[in-house]
């Protein structure tokens, strides 16, 4: 009971990071003591019978950084007098303007503004009568117009981008964007907003997805999490979106959110199905029970344990676990910029002795702890995950925690807070593809609005819809994706 009591407190009024306080040398406090304040110190000195003054700590000065303005169209704004202000004073006279003084630079707002376009096709006749008599028919051409993204609609391509980036960047939900067109001057419903992005994503984004998918199957390293969603026409309380990303330097970065009615072994099953290279996660049961992979566990979950005994009250042997994760972390940040070669050697001197004491540590505790406690569900935890945590010592690639894919996780978090749910399951399975072409676009640094009006310009008119070979150059890191939408 005081444990639970300690972490609500930690969660409503305590610190959010995690990361333990650095002594001034940089080393990390083996066992978490207080750091006492200036006023502590100036009372200990008083008790102790010392009268040193605390020196106080010369005041930090914070640098603001000039923001760079040089990407935005530039502007300017003169202020000059009025005919009758130019007259000189003393003799009557015009003066002369003998130049101007930069006084500041601003960022100026222009309200968005809605056109209304009418579409207009040309149709071309030959007139040549000579023409007429040879074909016996009157010849004409028609200018060929682009098919839109959403047929027999009002909304144009530039619309529907703007409304995809409004809810899954923005996360302002589909009731809310309503309100937001009609004050633009379009009566755009919330239903007609919410059929757009499926029908995009069916029709159009579905085959990128697909793709990057293969592409993800085909990489060395993937992490995976998940998180809970609420779909209204299924029945269960909760539904699960899966999420898997690239590694780290893997050369194509993907991003991809996988709806899935639960949260069981088949549907990783399922999208994981044949991959055989090394999966990073939190050590979910689901996971080790998938074949012929390696199981690569996150060092930052066993340190979150750790951690939460700590801020449960455990002052004796939780602080010195959370320091030996601490220590790990330490070591690895040290090696970031190294190639993966250097740092797996590196790793295999320094990194597998820190664990080998870690582990010896954990086996020598013995009876000394609670199972049910924060403490003892800490220690069983990295017993339990020892092979998949030692993983990270087989390839330089792999990294010591899972925040990758929490982050991705932490994406959707996000939006589910303003939207709340889906109304269908193929709403859900919509949002997973919009919100996987647009992060990994993201992440592959594209300008998201150019890179989508590029698709919806271009997908709808391909010769051949959904066709596989073309469609590769319109994923995210193809050269011409890259070029034309770079941001």
């Amino acid at each position: 009971m005081q444990e639970q009591l300690a972490v609500l407190k930690r969660v409503l009024y305590g610190r959010r990071r995690e990361s333990s306080q650095n002594l001034p040398d940089g080393q990390t406090n083996l066992f978490n003591e207080h750091v006492l304040t200036q006023e502590e110190q100036a009372a200990v000195a008083k008790a102790s019978g010392e009268d040193e003054p605390v020196k106080k700590r010369p005041k930090k000065v914070v640098h603001r950084k000039s923001m760079d303005l040089s990407q935005l169209p530039q502007n300017t704004r003169d202020y000059t007098l009025d005919t009758e202000d130019q007259i000189c004073p003393g003799c009557g006279k015009m003066m002369a303007d003998i130049g101007r003084t930069a006084v500041r630079k601003e960022v100026d707002f222009v309200p968005v503004k809605l056109l209304a376009t009418t579409v207009y096709q040309h149709t071309y006749v030959c007139t040549n009568e000579q023409c007429l008599q040879d074909h016996g028919k009157v010849i004409t051409k028609k200018a060929d117009v682009p098919k839109p993204v959403i047929s027999h609609s009002m909304a144009s391509n530039a619309v529907v981008t703007e409304s995809i980036l409004t809810k899954f960047i923005y996360k302002v939900p589909d009731y809310r964007q309503e309100k937001l067109w009609h004050n633009r001057g379009a009566d755009f419903t919330r239903q007609a907003l919410s059929d757009w992005h499926i029908k995009v994503a069916e029709e159009y984004l579905r085959p990128l997805y697909n793709l990057m998918h293969q592409e993800l199957l085909a990489q060395d390293i993937i992490h995976a999490d998940e998180t809970p969603y609420r779909v209204l026409a299924i029945k269960k309380a909760k539904t699960y979106y899966w999420v898997y990303t690239s590694g780290k330097f893997a050369e194509h970065q993907i991003i991809l959110y996988d709806h899935g009615d639960t949260r069981e072994y088949g549907e990783a099953e399922r999208f994981l199905r044949g991959y055989t290279k090394y999966l990073q996660t939190d050590g979910y049961a689901v996971y080790p029970r998938l074949p012929d992979l390696t199981n690569v566990y996150c060092w930052a979950h066993v340190r979150r344990k750790f951690d939460e005994a700590v801020t449960g009250g455990d002052t004796g042997l939780a602080p010195i676990g959370r320091q030996y994760c601490n220590e790990m972390f330490h070591l690895e940040q040290g090696w970031r910029g190294l190639p993966a070669t250097e740092r797996l050697a590196q790793r295999k001197e320094h990194l597998q002795p820190q664990m080998d004491a870690f582990f010896k540590w954990l086996f020598e505790l013995g009876d000394s702890y609670l199972p049910k406690s924060k403490l003892g569900r800490a220690v069983e935890y990295a017993l339990g995950h020892e092979v998949g945590l030692r993983a990270v010592l087989q390839d330089g690639r792999l990294e010591l925690s899972n925040n990758r894919a929490e982050r991705a996780v932490k994406e959707l978090v996000m939006g589910r807070k303003n939207w709340l749910f889906s109304q269908s399951k193929r709403g859900a399975v919509a949002t997973g593809i919009l919100l996987s072409v647009l992060k990994t676009a993201e992440i592959n640094h594209l300008d998201l609005r150019q890179y989508l009006n590029y698709l919806f310009a271009a997908l709808p008119n391909l010769p051949v819809p959904g066709d596989l070979t073309v469609l590769q150059d319109y994923l995210p890191w193809s050269p011409k994706v890259q070029e034309i939408c770079h941001e």
